[in-house]
């Protein structure tokens, strides 16, 4: 079949009408290269609030009953309910509603395909692991499947050039092509489509199509970089793997041209249209296909005053704004610095502000909240030298003093080292998840950057599930603490409900799914806390936590106890309570945090005046303004803030030093008296010694009573 006998506008027609003769297999290859990787108080119901508590200490030494226990848990008895007893605001506190539904900007329930992906694309996946680890990983820990690279790159190396049509590809052979499909288990477990987010491999596409490059993406010899000039003949090559390489199961959700372009195309006008013509060719072949980018491979746009926000704003610009999500990379870049783990991180406090910054600019400049894939996300233990794999020569020196007299060569110490590089991806991940878990209004797909198993190409590899024993016998499958991740957050399901927390430091969330209370916190400061809780109304609750041992190794733990009245939390420890009511937990009542994004962002703070409307002031339960700010290292990091001309309390967070390395970045979170808001809110940002820094955003949320 000569296609273009008939010219490039039939082809487009082809890709929408489903004619797929079945003839020939075009191969799909998604494998991963070796290459990769880089307060105020809220307002309250009434002065003599209470809400169910027990009143003894839940902190008990002989509450503590390990999950497993079987027939010793017997032997315990526990409180059915918890006693009411009142809040006391002047304390910390987290304060959880099981029954009053939370929805941002509308979207109250939880989407688990969302956050809890491996980074595998999901083909072949009940083939290629074995049974018993396929029904752990899909029907016990709940894992989804969340990202791919390649699309173009295998299919262009075996397709040619179209005789009839210079720098096109020859489509025949991918047209006539039976694509591989999802087995029947597959499909029953994960239905209609496996929504991954696939990324394009470098230089994937053919020479005859032209080489666009720069000086700077060609300077080095070894990783040149370049994209297609011939952007035509690109979108449509692109368009049509789409369509006739994939199943309506298989085929990726999410479409990014290039994983982690070079940052000198990122203000390149070439780069813009690129995409925005393979996003026309694909709406008109597979429709429901999001195409993005710009797969930025960082994000900290904080850096050097927000002047790291300009090659992501330039993109916006150029596309106008039209792609269907814009796209970054969240990594925490790990070092080694006085006895502990520091370096430039991009998670938790951090990534709220960035989180807020593209969905703000968007709306201020085109109308229209942008949304966002982040198709990698975790903590990299990049330090050279690395060692045998990312962070291990940092993790054997770490051992190699805690335990002088051990043998370092033993698989047990080998074990101890990926141990710690898993608890700096995993801490990373769970502090980026529960912040995109809070803007499920904008972040359509995130995806933690944990492989299954990497043996083919990189069999020590830091971000797998499993390892082969002694990395060499594949028959025995040895788990890695970043499993650790889907056992602490299994279950997590259904919709969100209210949970107020005082202490910026602690990343608070909490859910309800069927008769179980899920509340999660995460300390993001080396130091531990103590805090008041409130709002369980069952006796008993089960804890998951990880942290860290003191040899930096993981720790995880679960355990039955007394529902808390105080929760101690250790440093850069992450807890879960489940509370299991024993019935469906039904809302009473609801709100909706209705986001409220500032006239600007990213400005000096000798400007940092903002602007925010509020549509509607009536019945708001509470609000919330975030403030994302930067500052050189030394100056205050205590801003002065004002709501109308009314000084807020600010709350310091104790993880400032922590968010400190090249610059100091954070998001401060503060709860606002509903009776200070108006219908437009000026809110003014200084510090006391001066105006060194930037502010990024100034956002409101407003909870308002359904």
């Amino acid at each position: 079949m000569e296609i273009w006998k008939v010219g490039p506008i039939f082809v487009a027609i082809m890709l929408c009408a489903g004619c797929v003769p079945e003839e020939q297999t075009i191969e799909q290859n998604n494998e991963v290269s070796a290459s990769e990787r880089p307060a105020e108080t809220p307002e309250k119901n009434s002065a003599e609030e209470e809400i169910p508590q027990e009143t003894t200490s839940a902190v008990d030494a002989a509450a503590a009953v390990p999950v497993d226990a079987g027939d010793r848990e017997a032997t315990r008895s526990f409180p059915v309910e918890k006693e009411p007893r009142s809040i006391d605001w002047n304390k910390p506190y987290i304060v959880v509603e099981p029954h009053t539904a939370r929805a941002i900007d509308g979207v109250t329930k939880v989407d688990r395909k969302r956050y809890f992906s491996i980074a595998d694309g999901g083909i072949n996946f009940d083939r290629r692991v074995p049974e018993d680890k396929y029904d752990y990983l899909v029907h016990e820990l709940g894992i989804h499947f969340g990202r791919s690279l390649g699309l173009v790159k295998y299919p262009a190396s075996k397709l040619k050039e179209d005789p009839k049509k210079a720098g096109y590809t020859d489509l025949t052979p991918l047209m006539q092509a039976k694509p591989q499909d999802g087995s029947a288990k597959l499909k029953a477990d994960f239905g209609d489509n496996l929504d991954v987010a696939m990324h394009g491999a470098h230089n994937a596409y053919p020479e005859y199509m032209g080489r666009h490059e720069t000086a700077d993406s060609m300077r080095d010899a070894k990783h040149p970089q370049y994209i297609p000039e011939n952007i035509d003949a690109a979108a449509l090559l692109a368009a049509a793997v789409l369509k006739f390489n994939y199943t309506d199961f298989t085929r990726p959700r999410y479409y990014e041209l290039v994983n982690e372009p070079h940052w000198s195309f990122f203000n390149d006008q070439h780069l813009a249209d690129w995409h925005l013509k393979t996003r026309e060719m694909v709406k008109k072949a597979t429709p429901e296909v999001q195409v993005g980018g710009l797969c930025m491979s960082v994000c900290y746009f904080y850096r050097n005053n927000y002047r790291g926000f300009q090659g992501m704003k330039q993109f916006i610009d150029h596309t106008n704004g039209e792609m269907d999500f814009y796209s970054y990379h969240v990594y925490d870049y790990l070092r080694w610095r006085d006895g502990e783990y520091k370096g430039r991180l991009q998670s938790g406090l951090p990534l709220e502000g960035t989180l807020d910054l593209v969905p703000n600019y968007t709306m201020n400049a085109f109308g229209k909240t942008a949304h966002i894939v982040v198709s990698e996300q975790g903590g990299y233990n990049g330090e050279a030298p690395k060692g045998d794999f990312d962070g291990e020569l940092v993790a054997s020196q770490i051992l190699s003093n805690a335990y002088p007299q051990a043998d370092h060569d033993s698989w047990d110490i080998e074990m101890k080292k990926r141990s710690i590089v898993s608890f700096g991806h995993v801490s990373s991940i769970i502090a980026n998840t529960l912040a995109f878990m809070d803007h499920p209004h904008t972040v359509q797909k995130a995806v933690p950057f944990i492989l299954s198993t990497t043996w083919n190409w990189g069999p020590k590899y830091y971000a797998q599930l499993y390892v082969a024993k002694d990395y060499t016998d594949e028959s025995e499958w040895v788990e890695q603490d970043t499993l650790n991740f889907y056992r602490f957050f299994r279950g997590v399901d259904g919709h969100r409900v209210k949970a107020l927390c005082s202490d910026p430091d602690l990343q608070t969330r909490a859910f309800v799914h069927e008769n179980k209370l899920y509340l999660v916190i995460n300390n993001q400061s080396f130091d531990g806390e103590s805090i008041d809780l409130y709002g369980i109304e069952t006796g008993a609750v089960e804890v998951r936590r990880l942290g860290r041992n003191p040899d930096f190794t993981m720790s995880y733990v679960e355990e039955k106890i007394a529902t808390p009245d105080v929760l101690e939390i250790a440093g850069r420890e992450s807890v879960m309570l489940v509370a299991d009511y024993g019935e469906p937990i039904k809302p009473t009542r609801a709100v909706n945090e209705v986001v409220c994004y500032g006239d600007k962002v990213a400005v000096p703070v000798s400007d940092a005046e903002f602007k925010i409307k509020i549509p509607t002031l009536g019945n708001i339960d509470y609000a919330q303004l975030r403030v994302a700010v930067t500052r050189a290292p030394g100056q205050s990091v205590e801003p002065l803030i004002t709501v109308n001309g009314r000084e807020l309390e600010v709350p310091l967070e104790d993880s400032a030093g922590r968010y400190t390395d090249k610059e100091y970045a954070s998001t401060k979170l503060i709860y606002v008296d509903p009776k200070i808001l108006k219908s437009t809110n000026k809110v003014k940002v200084s510090f006391p010694d001066g105006d060194d820094g930037a502010v990024g955003t100034a956002v409101l949320r407003v909870a308002v009573k359904k």
